[in-house]
């Protein structure tokens, strides 16, 4: 029992030497990695690789340019409308009756002369008008002679029963007199009337024209204010043309009234031409295109044979020489950005962005008012994200735009 109690004493007593070695193994092997880390960091410090410089390459966006011009300029006022005849008649019938007779040349698209009878109509029964008004003038004519010879003859008999005291109207027959003249000028009124009724049963072409419509046909019966055909004169046509507002101030003095026209179209392979002349404005603007309506008369052509006028319905192109625009500036179409604003290359190859008034839109080009000296390189080119500042390489060879790579030192 004693030995055992013994051997665990001695136990006990040697286990605190073996836990303070164990923790100075700790401590020193702990210093010695803090040595080490510190000696190759030393080490890595001494020994640093130097980085290499390497040299940045930039691709500049490359632009191509064009000179703006300073220019004076009279701008071609270019419009389009349709062809109509400047005299325009729709035949009425003023009379009744029954038609006798249509002329073989009232068809559309025939042409009639001035005075041509197209259509007859019965007469007989204005003819009897007629022969009762002449009938109704005789009779006034005799009532009035028998009135006069009355009237004188009552004047005697008063010259020796009326006991010297004036005769009065209804002694001398004034009033019966008066009504004799009255049937009589009512008679001749009858007479003109029926005579120009039997006048209008014969119906005329009153110029030279072309038959637009025909409404009537041979056995048919008029009805007075019946429709007989459209006509339009073979010799007097108009175009009109809509102008837009912003067009009308170019237009030269007096909104180009007497101005000459240009008119040209296409038919087949074959150009026709007319000359012709601004006549006038119709009143007013149209809301829906804020555009006045310009009419042009149009001059024959004779050398264009069939064509010598242009057909209704045709449409035209007119040019008009505007006003003169002094010291513009005149750029392609394709230069002008948005917000009416143009790119330019200054002389040290940056952009510089420039707000523009525009004056005047053409298909090719614009002319604007800016502060540009002629001569400055307007780009035309396009850029993915313009800065205004940022640099640029100008394209030496045109119409290209592809990038070219420079080095920075």
């Amino acid at each position: 029992m004693k030995q055992q109690d013994q051997e665990n004493f001695a136990q006990e007593d040697t286990m605190p030497i073996e836990r303070k070695a164990n923790t100075v193994m700790v401590v020193i092997v702990t210093v010695m990695i803090i040595i080490a880390g510190l000696a190759g960091y030393k080490y890595l410090l001494a020994n640093k690789v130097e980085a290499q410089k390497a040299e940045v390459e930039q691709f500049l966006p490359t632009v191509t340019v064009i000179p703006a011009k300073r220019v004076d300029f009279s701008p071609t006022i270019e419009l389009q409308g349709e062809v109509m005849p400047a005299t325009e008649t729709e035949l009425i019938s003023e009379i009744a009756g029954a038609i006798t007779e249509v002329s073989p040349n009232l068809e559309v698209g025939n042409i009639l002369e001035e005075g041509e009878i197209i259509v007859r109509v019965n007469d007989a029964d204005y003819k009897t008008q007629l022969a009762n008004a002449k009938s109704s003038l005789a009779d006034a004519e005799l009532m009035l002679a028998q009135e006069k010879a009355r009237a004188e003859q009552s004047i005697r008999d008063w010259s020796k029963l009326g006991r010297g005291k004036k005769a009065s109207e209804l002694v001398q027959r004034i009033p019966q007199i008066k009504s004799a003249q009255a049937k009589i000028t009512a008679a001749e009124a009858t007479i003109e009337k029926t005579d120009r009724d039997v006048a209008k049963t014969i119906i005329r072409a009153p110029y030279r024209c072309i038959v637009d419509q025909k409404f009537i046909d041979d056995g048919a019966y008029l009805s007075a204010m019946s429709k007989i055909a459209k006509i339009y004169s073979v010799s007097n046509f108009e175009v009109r043309l809509p102008v837009s507002l912003d067009t009308v101030s170019f237009l030269p003095e007096n909104n180009g009234v007497g101005s000459t026209a240009r008119l040209t179209t296409k038919i087949g392979n074959r150009e026709l031409r007319w000359d012709g002349n601004v006549s006038r404005f119709e009143g007013g603007i149209d809301s829906k295109t804020f555009s006045m309506m310009m009419v042009v008369n149009i001059a024959s052509n004779k050398e264009q044979g069939l064509f010598k006028y242009p057909p209704k319905g045709l449409f035209l192109d007119a040019k008009i020489k505007g006003i003169k625009l002094d010291d513009v500036i005149k750029i392609p179409r394709i230069a002008i950005r948005e917000n009416d604003r143009i790119w330019v290359l200054d002389k040290d190859k940056k952009l510089k962005i420039f707000q523009v008034e525009i004056i005047r839109e053409e298909r090719d080009h614009i002319y604007v008012e800016s502060d540009l000296t002629d001569g400055s390189k307007v780009i035309v080119s396009p850029i993915a994200v313009p800065i205004e500042g940022m640099q640029l390489e100008e394209q030496k060879k045109a119409n290209s735009v592809n990038p070219v790579k420079q080095k920075n030192g």
